[in-house]
Protein backbone atom coordinates (compact mmCIF):
# COMPACT_ATOMS: atom_id res chain seq x y z
CA UNK A 1 0.00 0.00 0.00
CA UNK A 2 1.16 3.55 -0.70
CA UNK A 3 1.93 5.59 2.41
CA UNK A 4 0.51 9.09 2.70
CA UNK A 5 2.29 11.36 5.17
CA UNK A 6 0.63 14.01 7.30
CA UNK A 7 1.69 17.51 8.35
CA UNK A 8 -0.21 18.66 11.44
CA UNK A 9 -1.56 22.23 11.43
CA UNK A 10 -3.62 22.16 14.64
CA UNK A 11 -1.50 24.55 16.70
CA UNK A 12 -1.06 27.19 14.04
CA UNK A 13 -3.69 27.17 11.28
CA UNK A 14 -6.40 25.34 13.20
CA UNK A 15 -6.01 27.82 16.04
CA UNK A 16 -5.90 30.76 13.62
CA UNK A 17 -8.88 29.66 11.54
CA UNK A 18 -11.29 28.72 14.33
CA UNK A 19 -10.01 30.52 17.43
CA UNK A 20 -8.71 33.75 15.91
CA UNK A 21 -5.09 32.72 16.62
CA UNK A 22 -5.67 33.60 20.29
CA UNK A 23 -6.96 30.27 21.58
CA UNK A 24 -3.78 28.45 22.59
CA UNK A 25 -1.33 29.50 25.27
CA UNK A 26 2.16 28.10 25.67
CA UNK A 27 1.00 25.76 28.42
CA UNK A 28 -1.77 24.31 26.27
CA UNK A 29 0.75 23.53 23.53
CA UNK A 30 3.67 22.32 25.63
CA UNK A 31 1.61 20.01 27.83
CA UNK A 32 0.66 17.86 24.83
CA UNK A 33 3.95 18.22 22.93
CA UNK A 34 5.48 14.85 23.78
CA UNK A 35 2.30 13.03 22.82
CA UNK A 36 2.11 14.87 19.48
CA UNK A 37 5.70 13.79 18.84
CA UNK A 38 4.60 10.14 19.06
CA UNK A 39 1.85 10.40 16.46
CA UNK A 40 4.13 10.08 13.43
CA UNK A 41 3.52 13.35 11.61
CA UNK A 42 5.98 14.35 8.90
CA UNK A 43 6.07 17.80 10.54
CA UNK A 44 4.14 19.94 13.01
CA UNK A 45 3.29 23.49 11.96
CA UNK A 46 4.13 25.39 15.15
CA UNK A 47 4.10 29.11 14.53
CA UNK A 48 4.36 32.09 12.20
CA UNK A 49 4.98 35.77 12.73
CA UNK A 50 1.26 36.42 13.32
CA UNK A 51 1.21 33.90 16.17
CA UNK A 52 4.37 35.35 17.65
CA UNK A 53 2.67 38.74 17.81
CA UNK A 54 -0.44 37.21 19.37
CA UNK A 55 1.66 35.47 22.02
CA UNK A 56 3.01 38.83 23.13
CA UNK A 57 -0.13 40.97 22.83
CA UNK A 58 -2.78 38.56 24.12
CA UNK A 59 -0.92 36.14 26.38
CA UNK A 60 2.12 38.16 27.50
CA UNK A 61 4.33 35.24 26.52
CA UNK A 62 7.76 35.07 24.89
CA UNK A 63 7.31 33.43 21.46
CA UNK A 64 10.99 32.53 21.24
CA UNK A 65 10.73 30.71 24.55
CA UNK A 66 7.72 28.81 23.19
CA UNK A 67 9.88 27.64 20.28
CA UNK A 68 12.70 26.55 22.59
CA UNK A 69 10.44 24.67 24.97
CA UNK A 70 8.45 23.05 22.17
CA UNK A 71 11.64 21.84 20.48
CA UNK A 72 12.77 20.24 23.75
CA UNK A 73 9.54 18.28 23.99
CA UNK A 74 9.05 17.52 20.30
CA UNK A 75 12.40 16.08 19.25
CA UNK A 76 11.55 13.54 16.56
CA UNK A 77 9.02 15.51 14.50
CA UNK A 78 10.32 18.63 12.72
CA UNK A 79 8.65 21.83 13.90
CA UNK A 80 7.79 24.44 11.26
CA UNK A 81 7.81 28.23 11.07
CA UNK A 82 5.93 30.15 8.39
CA UNK A 83 6.91 33.44 6.80
CA UNK A 84 6.05 35.59 3.81
CA UNK A 85 9.74 36.45 3.61
CA UNK A 86 8.95 40.14 3.42
CA UNK A 87 7.68 41.04 6.90
CA UNK A 88 7.96 39.99 10.52
CA UNK A 89 5.11 40.20 13.08
CA UNK A 90 3.69 43.44 11.65
CA UNK A 91 2.69 44.17 8.07
CA UNK A 92 5.65 46.46 7.41
CA UNK A 93 8.20 45.33 4.84
CA UNK A 94 11.46 44.52 6.61
CA UNK A 95 15.04 44.49 5.25
CA UNK A 96 16.59 41.21 4.15
CA UNK A 97 19.01 41.46 7.07
CA UNK A 98 16.08 41.30 9.48
CA UNK A 99 14.64 38.23 7.75
CA UNK A 100 18.05 36.57 7.84
CA UNK A 101 18.29 37.22 11.58
CA UNK A 102 14.75 35.92 12.18
CA UNK A 103 15.50 32.70 10.30
CA UNK A 104 18.79 32.26 12.18
CA UNK A 105 17.00 32.58 15.51
CA UNK A 106 14.24 30.22 14.38
CA UNK A 107 16.85 27.57 13.54
CA UNK A 108 18.84 28.16 16.73
CA UNK A 109 15.67 27.75 18.78
CA UNK A 110 15.16 24.27 17.38
CA UNK A 111 12.82 24.58 14.39
CA UNK A 112 13.88 22.59 11.35
CA UNK A 113 11.33 23.41 8.68
CA UNK A 114 10.31 26.76 7.14
CA UNK A 115 7.52 27.41 4.69
CA UNK A 116 7.60 30.54 2.53
CA UNK A 117 4.26 31.98 1.50
CA UNK A 118 4.79 34.88 -0.90
CA UNK A 119 1.27 35.54 -2.15
CA UNK A 120 2.62 37.59 -5.07
CA UNK A 121 4.37 34.42 -6.29
CA UNK A 122 7.51 36.50 -6.81
CA UNK A 123 9.96 33.76 -7.78
CA UNK A 124 13.08 35.86 -7.19
CA UNK A 125 11.88 36.74 -3.69
CA UNK A 126 11.06 33.12 -2.83
CA UNK A 127 14.46 31.96 -4.07
CA UNK A 128 16.20 34.65 -2.01
CA UNK A 129 14.38 33.75 1.21
CA UNK A 130 14.97 30.03 0.59
CA UNK A 131 18.68 30.80 0.44
CA UNK A 132 18.50 32.75 3.70
CA UNK A 133 16.71 29.82 5.36
CA UNK A 134 19.27 27.27 4.23
CA UNK A 135 22.12 29.54 5.30
CA UNK A 136 20.49 29.75 8.74
CA UNK A 137 20.53 25.96 9.07
CA UNK A 138 16.93 25.10 8.20
CA UNK A 139 16.67 21.49 7.03
CA UNK A 140 13.53 21.66 4.86
CA UNK A 141 12.38 24.72 2.92
CA UNK A 142 8.84 24.63 1.56
CA UNK A 143 7.68 27.08 -1.12
CA UNK A 144 3.92 27.69 -1.05
CA UNK A 145 1.75 28.42 -4.07
CA UNK A 146 -1.53 30.09 -3.09
CA UNK A 147 -4.58 29.08 -5.08
CA UNK A 148 -7.08 31.69 -6.13
CA UNK A 149 -9.64 32.28 -8.85
CA UNK A 150 -9.15 35.24 -11.15
CA UNK A 151 -8.80 35.97 -14.86
CA UNK A 152 -5.03 35.36 -14.65
CA UNK A 153 -4.57 32.46 -12.19
CA UNK A 154 -4.83 29.51 -14.59
CA UNK A 155 -3.32 26.02 -14.32
CA UNK A 156 -0.65 27.21 -16.75
CA UNK A 157 0.16 30.16 -14.48
CA UNK A 158 0.70 27.88 -11.49
CA UNK A 159 2.69 25.31 -13.46
CA UNK A 160 5.05 28.01 -14.73
CA UNK A 161 5.58 29.36 -11.21
CA UNK A 162 6.14 25.85 -9.83
CA UNK A 163 8.70 25.01 -12.50
CA UNK A 164 10.65 28.21 -11.85
CA UNK A 165 10.63 27.69 -8.07
CA UNK A 166 11.54 24.00 -8.35
CA UNK A 167 14.74 24.90 -10.16
CA UNK A 168 16.02 26.53 -6.97
CA UNK A 169 18.32 24.07 -5.15
CA UNK A 170 17.44 25.62 -1.78
CA UNK A 171 13.75 24.72 -2.16
CA UNK A 172 13.13 21.15 -1.01
CA UNK A 173 9.34 20.94 -1.24
CA UNK A 174 6.45 22.74 -2.91
CA UNK A 175 3.00 23.10 -1.38
CA UNK A 176 -0.31 24.08 -2.95
CA UNK A 177 -2.38 26.04 -0.44
CA UNK A 178 -6.08 26.73 -0.92
CA UNK A 179 -6.64 29.17 1.91
CA UNK A 180 -10.12 30.07 0.69
CA UNK A 181 -11.38 26.51 0.20
CA UNK A 182 -12.05 27.30 -3.46
CA UNK A 183 -10.83 24.14 -5.16
CA UNK A 184 -13.25 21.61 -6.60
CA UNK A 185 -12.41 18.00 -7.47
CA UNK A 186 -12.57 18.79 -11.18
CA UNK A 187 -10.13 21.70 -10.84
CA UNK A 188 -7.84 19.57 -8.66
CA UNK A 189 -7.54 17.00 -11.44
CA UNK A 190 -6.02 19.44 -13.91
CA UNK A 191 -4.08 21.58 -11.46
CA UNK A 192 -2.40 18.79 -9.50
CA UNK A 193 -1.42 17.01 -12.71
CA UNK A 194 0.12 20.23 -14.04
CA UNK A 195 1.98 20.95 -10.80
CA UNK A 196 3.39 17.45 -10.40
CA UNK A 197 4.71 17.60 -13.94
CA UNK A 198 6.30 20.97 -13.21
CA UNK A 199 7.90 20.15 -9.84
CA UNK A 200 10.90 18.37 -11.27
CA UNK A 201 10.53 15.39 -8.95
CA UNK A 202 10.32 17.46 -5.78
CA UNK A 203 7.65 16.65 -3.20
CA UNK A 204 4.29 18.40 -3.62
CA UNK A 205 2.22 18.86 -0.45
CA UNK A 206 -1.36 20.13 -0.21
CA UNK A 207 -2.98 22.43 2.34
CA UNK A 208 -6.70 23.04 1.65
CA UNK A 209 -9.25 24.74 3.88
CA UNK A 210 -12.82 23.51 4.37
CA UNK A 211 -14.70 26.78 3.75
CA UNK A 212 -16.87 25.31 1.00
CA UNK A 213 -17.07 21.77 2.35
CA UNK A 214 -15.04 20.24 -0.50
CA UNK A 215 -11.52 20.04 0.95
CA UNK A 216 -11.67 16.39 2.05
CA UNK A 217 -12.84 15.06 -1.31
CA UNK A 218 -10.26 17.29 -3.03
CA UNK A 219 -7.58 15.71 -0.83
CA UNK A 220 -8.61 12.22 -1.89
CA UNK A 221 -8.56 13.20 -5.54
CA UNK A 222 -5.08 14.70 -5.12
CA UNK A 223 -3.84 11.51 -3.46
CA UNK A 224 -5.12 9.48 -6.41
CA UNK A 225 -3.12 11.78 -8.67
CA UNK A 226 0.12 11.14 -6.78
CA UNK A 227 0.23 13.60 -3.88
CA UNK A 228 1.57 11.77 -0.81
CA UNK A 229 1.85 14.55 1.81
CA UNK A 230 -1.31 16.23 3.10
CA UNK A 231 -1.89 18.88 5.77
CA UNK A 232 -4.62 18.12 8.29
CA UNK A 233 -5.83 19.20 11.71
CA UNK A 234 -6.88 17.36 14.86
CA UNK A 235 -10.47 17.94 16.04
CA UNK A 236 -11.88 20.10 17.55
CA UNK A 237 -9.73 22.43 15.44
CA UNK A 238 -10.64 20.75 12.15
CA UNK A 239 -13.42 21.63 9.69
CA UNK A 240 -15.28 24.93 9.63
CA UNK A 241 -12.85 27.34 7.97
CA UNK A 242 -9.93 25.20 9.12
CA UNK A 243 -8.45 22.12 7.42
CA UNK A 244 -9.82 18.55 7.12
CA UNK A 245 -9.66 16.21 10.09
CA UNK A 246 -6.70 13.85 10.20
CA UNK A 247 -9.11 11.09 11.29
CA UNK A 248 -11.31 11.57 8.22
CA UNK A 249 -8.51 11.60 5.67
CA UNK A 250 -6.55 8.76 7.27
CA UNK A 251 -9.71 6.69 7.58
CA UNK A 252 -10.57 7.06 3.91
CA UNK A 253 -7.14 6.18 2.51
CA UNK A 254 -7.37 2.36 2.69
CA UNK A 255 -10.61 2.41 0.72
CA UNK A 256 -9.28 4.26 -2.32
CA UNK A 257 -8.40 2.56 -5.56
CA UNK A 258 -5.09 3.50 -7.14
CA UNK A 259 -6.50 3.00 -10.62
CA UNK A 260 -6.85 6.68 -11.43
CA UNK A 261 -3.07 7.12 -11.58
CA UNK A 262 -3.21 4.90 -14.63
CA UNK A 263 -5.95 7.00 -16.17
CA UNK A 264 -8.65 4.42 -15.54
CA UNK A 265 -11.49 6.84 -14.96
CA UNK A 266 -14.05 4.11 -14.36
CA UNK A 267 -12.09 2.90 -11.32
CA UNK A 268 -11.57 6.29 -9.73
CA UNK A 269 -14.40 6.09 -7.23
CA UNK A 270 -14.48 2.31 -6.82
CA UNK A 271 -13.26 1.09 -3.40
CA UNK A 272 -9.93 -0.73 -3.37
CA UNK A 273 -11.45 -3.94 -2.02
CA UNK A 274 -13.65 -4.23 -5.14
CA UNK A 275 -10.84 -3.68 -7.63
CA UNK A 276 -8.22 -5.80 -5.91
CA UNK A 277 -5.76 -2.94 -6.21
CA UNK A 278 -3.73 -1.54 -3.36
CA UNK A 279 -5.06 1.50 -1.59
CA UNK A 280 -3.18 3.84 0.70
CA UNK A 281 -2.39 4.03 4.38
CA UNK A 282 -1.32 6.46 7.08
CA UNK A 283 1.44 5.30 9.41
CA UNK A 284 0.14 7.12 12.50
CA UNK A 285 -0.10 6.16 16.17
CA UNK A 286 -3.87 6.35 16.63
CA UNK A 287 -3.72 6.00 20.41
CA UNK A 288 -1.49 9.08 20.62
CA UNK A 289 -3.69 10.85 18.08
CA UNK A 290 -6.80 10.21 20.16
CA UNK A 291 -5.00 11.62 23.20
CA UNK A 292 -4.13 14.78 21.27
CA UNK A 293 -7.75 15.19 20.20
CA UNK A 294 -8.96 14.69 23.78
CA UNK A 295 -6.50 17.33 25.00
CA UNK A 296 -7.67 20.02 22.58
CA UNK A 297 -11.30 19.07 23.15
CA UNK A 298 -10.77 19.66 26.86
CA UNK A 299 -9.23 23.05 26.08
CA UNK A 300 -12.24 23.98 23.95
CA UNK A 301 -14.68 23.05 26.72
CA UNK A 302 -12.69 24.73 29.48
CA UNK A 303 -12.13 27.96 27.55
CA UNK A 304 -15.53 28.11 25.88
CA UNK A 305 -14.04 27.90 22.39
CA UNK A 306 -16.03 26.81 19.32
CA UNK A 307 -15.66 23.29 17.98
CA UNK A 308 -15.08 22.90 14.25
CA UNK A 309 -17.92 21.27 12.33
CA UNK A 310 -18.24 20.18 8.70
CA UNK A 311 -19.81 23.00 6.71
CA UNK A 312 -22.42 22.99 4.00
CA UNK A 313 -21.30 24.06 0.55
CA UNK A 314 -21.43 27.84 0.16
CA UNK A 315 -21.02 29.13 -3.39
CA UNK A 316 -20.57 32.69 -2.12
CA UNK A 317 -17.03 31.83 -1.07
CA UNK A 318 -16.14 31.67 -4.75
CA UNK A 319 -17.16 35.32 -5.00
CA UNK A 320 -15.48 36.95 -1.98
CA UNK A 321 -12.66 34.36 -1.48
CA UNK A 322 -11.94 35.49 2.10
CA UNK A 323 -9.79 32.78 3.78
CA UNK A 324 -10.73 31.19 7.08
CA UNK A 325 -8.27 33.04 9.28
CA UNK A 326 -9.20 36.41 7.80
CA UNK A 327 -12.92 35.62 8.05
CA UNK A 328 -12.52 35.06 11.79
CA UNK A 329 -10.43 38.21 12.17
CA UNK A 330 -12.95 40.38 10.31
CA UNK A 331 -15.79 39.13 12.47
CA UNK A 332 -13.78 39.78 15.63
CA UNK A 333 -12.82 43.30 14.54
CA UNK A 334 -16.41 44.22 13.66
CA UNK A 335 -17.64 42.75 16.96
CA UNK A 336 -15.14 44.89 18.87
CA UNK A 337 -16.69 47.96 17.21
CA UNK A 338 -20.27 46.71 17.78
CA UNK A 339 -20.77 46.47 14.00
CA UNK A 340 -21.35 42.73 13.53
CA UNK A 341 -24.51 43.47 11.54
CA UNK A 342 -22.45 44.99 8.72
CA UNK A 343 -20.41 41.87 8.00
CA UNK A 344 -22.36 41.17 4.80
CA UNK A 345 -21.62 44.68 3.53
CA UNK A 346 -17.93 44.17 4.18
CA UNK A 347 -17.88 40.91 2.20
CA UNK A 348 -19.56 42.61 -0.76
CA UNK A 349 -17.03 45.42 -0.55
CA UNK A 350 -14.19 42.87 -0.44
CA UNK A 351 -15.17 41.67 -3.92
CA UNK A 352 -15.02 45.20 -5.32
CA UNK A 353 -11.79 46.18 -3.57
CA UNK A 354 -9.99 43.03 -4.71
CA UNK A 355 -10.91 43.70 -8.33
CA UNK A 356 -9.75 47.32 -8.04
CA UNK A 357 -6.44 46.28 -6.47
CA UNK A 358 -5.57 43.95 -9.36
CA UNK A 359 -6.86 40.57 -8.12
CA UNK A 360 -4.27 39.85 -5.42
CA UNK A 361 -4.28 36.34 -3.99
CA UNK A 362 -6.46 36.32 -0.88
CA UNK A 363 -3.70 35.18 1.45
CA UNK A 364 -1.51 36.93 4.02
CA UNK A 365 -0.81 39.83 3.79
CA UNK A 366 -3.02 40.65 0.80
CA UNK A 367 -6.22 39.27 2.33
CA UNK A 368 -5.61 41.56 5.30
CA UNK A 369 -5.03 44.55 3.02
CA UNK A 370 -8.19 43.88 1.01
CA UNK A 371 -10.29 43.01 4.05
CA UNK A 372 -9.14 46.02 6.06
CA UNK A 373 -9.71 48.41 3.15
CA UNK A 374 -13.18 46.96 2.59
CA UNK A 375 -14.01 47.35 6.28
CA UNK A 376 -12.75 50.95 6.27
CA UNK A 377 -14.87 51.75 3.23
CA UNK A 378 -17.99 50.42 4.96
CA UNK A 379 -17.27 51.92 8.37
CA UNK A 380 -16.45 55.42 7.10
CA UNK A 381 -19.16 55.55 4.46
CA UNK A 382 -16.89 56.99 1.75
CA UNK A 383 -14.79 54.59 -0.26
CA UNK A 384 -11.03 55.06 0.15
CA UNK A 385 -11.51 58.00 2.49
CA UNK A 386 -9.10 56.15 4.77
CA UNK A 387 -6.38 54.03 3.15
CA UNK A 388 -4.29 51.82 5.46
CA UNK A 389 -0.53 51.99 5.15
CA UNK A 390 -0.37 48.38 3.98
CA UNK A 391 -2.59 49.12 0.98
CA UNK A 392 -0.41 52.10 0.05
CA UNK A 393 2.73 49.96 0.28
CA UNK A 394 1.08 47.22 -1.80
CA UNK A 395 0.17 49.77 -4.48
CA UNK A 396 3.77 51.01 -4.42
CA UNK A 397 5.03 47.49 -5.17
CA UNK A 398 6.61 46.80 -1.80
CA UNK A 399 5.08 43.31 -1.73
CA UNK A 400 5.66 42.43 -5.36
CA UNK A 401 3.75 43.35 -8.51
CA UNK A 402 -0.05 42.89 -8.61
CA UNK A 403 -1.32 40.21 -11.01
CA UNK A 404 -2.94 42.92 -13.15
CA UNK A 405 -2.62 46.73 -12.97
CA UNK A 406 -4.47 48.49 -10.15
CA UNK A 407 -7.54 50.52 -11.11
CA UNK A 408 -6.32 54.01 -12.14
CA UNK A 409 -8.99 55.78 -10.08
CA UNK A 410 -7.89 53.92 -6.96
CA UNK A 411 -4.23 54.67 -7.68
CA UNK A 412 -5.21 58.32 -7.93
CA UNK A 413 -6.48 58.29 -4.34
Amino acid sequence: MGEVKFVDTTIRDGNQSLWGATGLTAGMILSIGRVMDRVGFKAIDLTASTHMGVAVRYHKENPWEIMRLAARRIRKTPLAFGTTGRRFIGFKRVPDAVMALVLQRVALNGLRRVWILDAAHDVAQIVKVAGLAKAAGIEEVVAVLCFTISPVHSDEYYAAKAAAIARCPDVDTLCLEDQGGLLTPSRVTGLISALRAACGGKTLEIHFHCNTGLAAVCYLEAVRLGVDVVHTTVPPLAYGTSLPSVFNIAGNLPHLSRGSRLGEEALRFVPAWLTGREGYHANLDHEALEAVAAHFQAVAVREGRPVGRPVEHDAYYYVHQVPGGMMTTLKRQLAEMKMENRFGEVLREVVRVRRELGYPVMATPFSQFVGTQAAMNVIHGERYQVIPTGVIEYAAGWFGPPPVPIDPDVMGR
